[in-house]
């Protein structure tokens, strides 16, 4: 190997991972191929430069009903991995590819009593056009500057988060909650105000104004 050459990544394929195994870990430049992390305790635990998606086969690992209270992936490739049910409060996932990832039913949040609870989840800059989000509550999270192209949100609730600097073209925004969330810096895709609830959103002046072009209003500014 040459000075300066970058070491060749650790190679984790086709392993059912053991619980406790990455518990509070620190992993970087591991490939993981078809690997299984149902239910495994990933609490705390560290992924950078990671990839997670098996090329060849076009297939993701598994998180199912993981453990992923404050677990951190940072510059990792989530492609197609499936995190249904897994619980996920603090998780953070930066600067990944997330496409077509499922994260179907998992639980961003921490129940108090039945009728108090706060969600917590840092998932920015990263890609996860196709994903699916049904059914997931993110209310108050910090959401911002990611892709969001095609995304599954069918009953999602965003209510009050950092959605700012986003991507949301071909995305259905009847079927989720985006009150409160700021917007601002977004492609907003078909937004249609007239039939979204944009209840205490944020957006910034140049949305506005394309937004009420598409109702037939013109935004003029203020003459002086």
């Amino acid at each position: 190997m040459s000075a300066g050459a970058a070491a060749a990544p650790t190679i984790v394929s086709n392993e059912r991972i053991d619980k406790d195994r990455f518990t509070g870990a620190r992993v970087a430049n591991t490939h993981f191929l078809n690997c299984d992390f149902s239910g495994a305790d990933l609490t705390g635990a560290e992924f950078v430069n990671c990839v997670f998606y098996d090329a060849g086969t076009q297939a993701g690992c598994r998180f199912n009903g993981a453990q992923l209270k404050e677990a951190s992936f940072r510059q990792c490739d989530l492609s197609l991995c499936r995190f249904a049910f897994a619980k996920a409060l603090g998780l953070e996932i930066v600067g990944c590819r997330a496409q077509g990832a499922d994260f179907s039913n998992a639980s961003f949040m921490n129940q108090i009593t039945a009728r108090t609870w706060f969600c917590s989840a840092f998932i920015k800059q990263s890609n996860l056009s196709y994903a699916d989000f049904s059914g997931v509550a993110l209310e108050k999270c910090e959401l911002s500057e990611n892709r969001w192209v095609g995304a599954n949100v069918a009953g999602a609730n965003f209510s009050g988060s950092d959605m700012s600097g986003g991507d949301f073209s071909s995305l259905d925004w009847r079927s989720a909650d985006f009150t409160h969330c700021d917007l601002t810096g977004s492609e907003l895709g078909n937004l249609d105000l007239r039939a979204v609830d944009l209840e205490g959103a944020s957006l910034d002046t140049l949305q506005v104004a394309q937004l009420m072009l598409r109702m037939g209003i013109t935004v003029e500014p203020l003459k002086s």
